[in-house]
């Protein structure tokens, strides 16, 4: 308490005299933040230095290939996806497609939507495939086909994509797909092994 008419104490003066502990625990904290944004900081010009020195030693022909096979990396997909989205559009078979985009899976036939199905796409991630291997699971692109039906509550793809009903798997899996049990009710009576299904 400071004495009637005495000017009032510093607010950190204070805190210290009143909470040692906690003042100690944050200050603890803000160390720790500047240390490792420091650190990460320090991490990103290794990694420039190293990749200009990696750079450096590659040919001019290395350096072009490498650089191209990064473009059309990128480039790949988005081909894979405005191709789907075209055959979809041409199939004139009775076809699924799913717009990743907004997440809606259409059943389709000869351009028509007849019917339209709310999902959830897993996001990307990893799958373990032994003790230290595992392998990345992205977000279907492209054309597949359905290969099997279990009951009303799965949709085996080629590739290994499945779309399942709530309840059944948990949570969306990485790059699968998830629908209410109803609407797969709905749809399972309308679809069949080989037929496709586009994804976009």
């Amino acid at each position: 308490m400071t004495a009637p008419g005495a000017p009032p104490e510093n607010g950190w003066r204070t805190l210290w005299r009143e909470r040692p502990g906690l003042m100690r625990l944050v200050w603890g904290v803000a160390l720790l933040l500047l240390v490792g944004n420091g650190w990460l900081l320090a991490q990103r010009v290794l990694d420039g230095r190293e990749t200009t020195r990696l750079r450096t030693q590659l040919s001019g022909v290395e350096r072009e290939r490498i650089d191209a096979a990064m473009r059309a990396d990128s480039n790949r997909t988005q081909v894979v996806v405005e191709l789907a989205r075209r055959q979809a559009r041409i199939d004139n078979g009775l076809h699924l497609s799913v717009a990743l985009d907004s997440n809606v899976l259409h059943l389709e036939q000869e351009g028509a939507v007849l019917l339209s199905i709310a999902t959830v796409t897993g996001p990307n991630g990893w799958i373990r495939t032994g003790p230290r291997d595992s392998v990345p699971l992205a977000a279907p692109r492209g054309d597949r086909t359905i290969e099997d039906i279990v009951g009303d509550t799965l949709v085996l793809l080629s590739g290994g994509t499945m779309i399942y009903a709530d309840g059944v798997a948990g949570p969306a899996r990485a790059g699968q797909l998830r629908v209410s049990l109803a609407d797969l009710k709905l749809l399972t009576p309308n679809i069949r092994p080989g037929q496709h299904v586009y994804f976009y």
